[in-house]
């Protein structure tokens, strides 16, 4: 393990996350001053809640060693099904037709790369292409179809002042923060990211694995694409020319997953970095916005931080 002045790295990141998220936040405070109080971190927290579980998703996919490029279209699938199901005011079931389509294309994906050894990239990439298509084919590039209002007040509530979706996003975190620590599938999914070889030396069913890893991202897609729904209330998709739907969302879930440490060198990294990522990411965000800088320089700002993040750890890597 990379050793910096006497500590280890891995063992100081989480510390280095935590002080770059406090002195961001101070220089957003003098140049804003409301941007510090309650009222004003809990609306970040809140509007990147989905996001976060994009980006909890992304973590799983890349500690087992993988990608996943079709998770944002896999979020805006789900929210357009749901609208289109639940247009009659029906929510338990749509919600779980949604979950079950997020959970089948992940184990798709799972499928090709683990039995038909397509690549990660190649099979994640092709899925968005697909979904794209297929939503231009059946909604024409627009949205159809509201929220219920179950979704609404479950996606727009509070407990206690809070956002319940952003507790859910907290507790999914805690969640596979156990799994990964504690289980045998969080042991199995490091392992693979470190080496297949070893894993399959060690009696790891690595396509069992990686279906259940991509299976697992999915759903989670899913879930966020129905927390974004209950929230717009109608579906808003994006359409990027030149890219697939979802392609932004999808880049800032890797983006917050590097900036937390989980590099593509796999099995190292967790879930509890990748949260600190995503507040790193909204508050840089939402500097952007109060400077007046649009879309387009957050989808830069994702490009340099990439960049910036994996150069870093690559030339300490070689030293």
């Amino acid at each position: 393990m990379k050793r910096i002045g006497g500590f280890q790295l891995s063992a100081t990141q989480p510390l280095i996350l935590v002080l770059a998220l406090i002195v961001i936040s101070a220089i957003a405070g003098f140049i804003t001053p409301g941007f510090l109080t309650f009222f004003h971190l809990k609306m970040i927290l809140y509007c990147n809640t989905m996001l976060g579980i994009l980006a909890l998703a992304q973590t799983l996919v890349i500690l087992s060693g993988g990608i996943d490029l079709s998770i944002g279209a896999i979020y805006w699938i789900t929210v357009m099904v749901g609208a289109l199901l639940m247009v009659d005011g029906r929510f338990i079931l749509p919600s779980i037709v949604c979950i079950i389509v997020g959970a089948a294309i992940g184990t798709i994906n799972g499928l090709g790369i683990s039995r038909l050894k397509i690549p990660h990239v190649v099979m994640t990439l092709a899925m968005m292409i697909i979904l794209t298509g297929t939503l231009y084919v059946t909604t024409g590039g627009g949205g159809r179809g509201r929220a219920a209002q179950e979704l609404i007040s479950l996606s727009t509530g509070r407990i206690f002042g809070f956002p319940i979706i952003t507790l859910v996003w907290i507790s999914l975190t805690v969640l596979f923060y156990v799994i990964l620590k504690v289980t045998a599938f969080g042991w199995k999914v490091r392992a693979l990211g470190s080496s297949l070889s070893a894993s399959h030396c060690s009696g790891i069913s690595i396509w069992k694995v990686q279906v259940l890893v991509y299976m697992i991202s999915g759903t989670l897609a899913a879930v966020a694409g129905l927390l974004y729904l209950g929230w717009a209330r109608t579906p808003y998709p994006t359409f990027q020319s030149g890219a697939g739907v979802g392609a932004n969302i999808m880049l800032e879930s890797i983006a917050a997953v590097i900036i937390g440490g989980t590099l593509f060198l796999g099995g190292r990294g967790g879930v509890e970095r990748t949260f600190l990522g995503v507040l790193v990411l909204a508050v840089l965000f939402s500097i952007l916005s109060m400077a007046g800088l649009g879309v387009e320089w957050q989808i830069m700002l994702n490009g340099i931080i990439i960049l910036a993040i994996v150069g870093v750890h690559s030339r300490i890597g070689l030293q």
